[in-house]
């Protein structure tokens, strides 16, 4: 009898090998052949499960960003506080350790050739708009208007990229971050407890607004 494949494995263990592939040699190496090489196949088994370099990139940009938001949920999971579990989905969203260092590695690489690639953009569009998603979810008790959670949210992921770039570019030897971890959470802290601050004394203003406008 012919072995049976997990297929569901079988695709994971290609998108490994992408990611692999991508961080030692740059998005342009992750060709069908070099992926197969790498996952220790052959093109046509490869092809078997992708039918070609565009949907292999495709599904690896959704793996990456899948696995990310599933640790950030279960994290945001483990804390109580509505501004606490901001935060921690902030802070996940980082490369403050070697894994996720190696996540942003690849996000980069995609950005890089989904400037020139307009399926890839499209793609890497969609992932933004679910990020964004699920910043406007955690906002939404600390912000209730829509337009300003929204807003905030977008200003959240600048800061993420910003933050995420400093450690990429300036924090990193090897396989040690030496970037100031502590002084990227502590930025972090500052501008979520300065929104929230934002927030409250909008509030207060538009109370006392509406009061004098009654009386």
């Amino acid at each position: 009898m012919p072995k049976e494949v997990d297929v569901k494995l079988r695709r994971s263990e290609f998108v490994d090998a992408v990611w692999r592939v991508i961080r030692r040699e740059g998005l342009s190496a992750a060709t069908l052949r070099r992926v197969a090489s790498e996952a220790s196949c052959t093109t046509g088994a490869l092809t078997h499960y992708f039918s070609n370099r565009h949907a292999l990139l495709v599904q690896a940009l959704r793996a990456a960003h899948f696995t990310a938001g599933a640790r950030m949920m279960e994290a945001a999971r483990q804390v109580k506080g509505d501004l606490k579990r901001l935060e921690t989905i902030v802070l996940e969203a980082l490369p403050l350790d070697a894994e996720r260092m190696r996540e942003w590695q690849t996000h980069l690489a995609f950005w890089g050739e989904a400037s020139a690639n307009e399926r890839l953009r499209e793609e890497n569009a969609r992932r933004f708009r679910e990020w964004a998603a699920v910043l406007e979810h955690y906002l939404r008790p600390i912000i209730p208007r829509p337009e300003a959670r929204r807003r905030e949210a977008v200003l959240l992921m600048g800061l993420i990229d910003g933050l995420a770039l400093r450690l990429l570019l300036h924090g990193r030897a090897g396989d040690r971050i030496h970037a100031p971890a502590s002084e990227i959470v502590a930025d972090v802290r500052f501008y979520l407890r300065a929104l929230q601050r934002r927030t409250l004394s909008r509030r207060r203003t538009r109370r006392q607004a509406s009061a004098n406008s009654v009386s």
